[in-house]
């Protein structure tokens, strides 16, 4: 490996909604899970690398199938309880207040301020704590979004967030979390 190292940030594979419970509740599905072995392919390009996890169980499992992962709270999503149904344009809408109203509590108990900071708080920590080798963190659009464009002042969170499929992920150089790569798996 080179002397280079890298933040690979994952947004989660494909889940299957469930509107009865929280989307921090979802599970992935056969095409999920189909995603996230496509994606353990593109990620050996990074080896050797540790490997983390939200605790929500739809990147808990994604994560699994790439690898040995330990799971941290801190990787989890903004904090968001059953919401009504939603199509795409307004759930685009409801996200866009989201990242605007950055200080207040849209839905749930977080800011999206809070939630960067509990996010920033943990992968710095890990990329601390990791100090040989890459680290591929498996998390939400969302927290990856508010992240990226919090290190990257030329990136908007809600535009990045709007890229990120599931099972897509960001490339940060370390240190510094410079931006080099969005790739859709």
């Amino acid at each position: 490996m080179s002397t280079s190292r890298h933040l690979i940030l994952v947004k989660h594979a494909l889940p299957v909604p469930d509107a009865s419970v929280p989307a921090r509740e979802w599970r992935l599905g056969e095409e999920g899970e189909a995603q996230s072995a496509r994606l353990a392919e593109e990620l050996r390009a990074y080896e050797p690398f540790s490997l983390f996890s939200s605790t929500e169980p739809k990147a808990a499992r994604t994560a699994e199938l790439i690898g040995s992962a330990s799971a941290l709270d801190g990787l989890r999503e903004i904090d968001r309880p059953v919401l009504p149904w939603m199509g795409e344009e307004e759930h685009r809408a409801f996200n866009q207040r989201l990242f605007d109203d950055f200080d207040v509590a849209v839905v749930g108990d977080e800011s999206a301020a809070d939630a960067l900071r509990r996010f920033d708080t943990a992968v710095v920590a890990l990329c601390e704590q990791v100090s040989d080798e890459n680290v591929v963190a498996v998390a939400h659009g969302t927290v990856i979004s508010l992240f990226v464009a919090h290190h990257n002042t030329d990136v908007n969170a809600y535009d990045l967030w709007q890229q990120l499929d599931c099972a897509s992920f960001v490339v940060l150089s370390l240190p510094g979390f410079a931006l080099a790569r969005v790739q859709h798996a």
